[in-house]
């Protein structure tokens, strides 16, 4: 899930605000989880129809030719935002701020 500067700077105020306990909170944009090859064909198909253009790659094809080391990376990474809901805060849905964004762009 994309995570938007203003979902972001609200959920800070927020959680401060609202003195909620010490500790590390996760914050990202509420919704589905999807790869980064879907928020790509999401942002090619608002912009100019060619959602079927983008073509899916693993994480093991796209660095199999880099040279040096590679930092490793988790299967699945979606934040956990139970932590942040806990405080009251609930996030939009990314796809709809995605949408928006989109919008402004083209504006």
């Amino acid at each position: 899930r994309l995570t938007f500067t203003d979902q972001m700077a609200k959920a800070i105020f927020h959680v401060l605000d609202t003195r909620a306990p010490y500790g590390t909170y996760d914050c990202t944009g509420s919704g589905a989880v999807k790869s980064w090859a879907d928020i790509a064909k999401a942002c090619f198909g608002a912009a100019n129809g060619n959602a079927d253009r983008v073509v899916p790659v693993s994480t093991e094809k796209y660095y199999a030719s880099a040279e040096g080391p590679i930092a490793p990376r988790p299967r699945f990474s979606a934040l956990d935002l139970s932590k942040l809901e806990s405080t009251g805060f609930s996030p939009r849905d990314w796809e709809d701020e995605l949408a928006e964004y989109l919008k402004e762009l083209r504006a």
